[in-house]
């Protein structure tokens, strides 16, 4: 199911991403951090009519906690004093940390709807992709809509570059979502009514930004690259 991070990140975008996860496309609707994450939870289907899609759900599916400590990953180097961190390398981790931090909360607020609660959006992005965030969610809270088999969802992240300023980074993430937006009851028979059910998978340019209080958040996602419907990301 698809829209904007196209938006978080669907528009692979109009939630996560917004851009959680960026700029919206026709073929968008959302927008994860370990370098490949599959969302859990199954979510049992039920029968459901169709009608043509008219919004998609973002970026963004709840990514398993990882056990691996923030020490192990960084690589570290041999003082008289002790053993340091590089100060880069610690900084990619922080990254990755918020960009799963980022897809875990719209995740979380998708399986919410109708009652999302917008103002936890704003701890872990900024900027236009909260705007977009916002107000997506506000339309499905006030539509009724609910989202399903957001197992369905996975997401990768494929780079980090940091950029010249120390406050600023951009990190690509690669999304395939499987997930539908539904209209609960709506259908014939009380069967959910599938708003957008269509799947697609592509690239986002998370803008990421350190902000005064000391948290990365996404701010922008915009896409890279077309939009499919089959899942180009690695690590399947």
């Amino acid at each position: 199911m698809a829209d904007q991070v196209r938006s978080l990140v669907r528009p692979l975008c109009a939630l996560v991403s917004a851009s959680f996860l960026g700029t919206v496309t026709p073929a968008c609707a959302r927008a994860k951090v370990a370098d490949s994450v599959v969302s859990t939870a199954p979510v049992a289907a039920a029968a459901s009519s169709t009608v043509p899609a008219t919004a998609r759900p973002t970026t963004l599916a709840a990514a398993p906690a990882s056990s691996t400590t923030l020490a192990a990953l960084l690589p570290t180097t041999a003082s008289t004093t002790g053993t340091t961190v590089d100060p880069s390398a610690a900084t990619v981790v922080a990254l990755r940390t918020a960009v799963d931090a980022a897809i875990t909360a719209f995740s979380d607020c998708l399986l919410a709807l109708p009652k999302c609660e917008t103002a936890n959006l704003s701890a872990t992005r900024g900027g236009v992709t909260l705007e977009r965030n916002v107000a997506r969610a506000i339309e499905w809270n006030t539509k009724g809509y609910a989202v399903r088999h957001r197992e369905k969802f996975r997401y990768v992240v494929e780079g980090v570059v940091l950029g010249p300023e120390p406050k600023r980074a951009t990190v690509t993430v690669c999304v395939a979502d499987g997930s539908m937006l539904v209209k609960p009851g709506a259908g014939p028979g009380g069967a959910d009514l599938i708003v957008d059910g269509a799947y697609v998978s592509g690239r986002e340019a998370w803008d990421m930004r350190l902000d005064g209080d000391g948290v990365w958040r996404v701010y922008d996602g915009p896409a890279v690259g077309p939009t499919e419907s089959t899942d180009v990301c690695p690590g399947k």
